[in-house]
């Protein structure tokens, strides 16, 4: 059916981003270290706006699931 898979790629693309965006901006503030929590530093907010995206449409935890549950899927089908 059209539209059948859109959960599960949606789910696979926000937890990709999610954790890839809060991977990038430990780094940068780990690269910037103490420079990287003052209010001048751009990382600062970006580090601050990266947090709730684990929270905002689903956990990742959520995400997990609705992952997991779309591959159980296909192999009962193809079993």
């Amino acid at each position: 059916m059209a539209g059948e898979r859109v959960p599960y790629l949606a789910a696979v693309a926000k937890l990709k981003a999610g954790r890839l965006s809060r991977v990038v901006s430990d780094s940068c503030l780990q690269f910037f270290g103490g420079m990287g929590y003052t209010a001048e530093a751009m990382i600062s907010r970006c580090y601050r706006d990266v947090r709730p995206l684990s929270i905002v449409g689903g956990s990742d935890e959520t995400m997990l699931m609705i992952i997991a549950n779309e591959m159980v899927r296909n192999v009962e089908h193809d079993i």
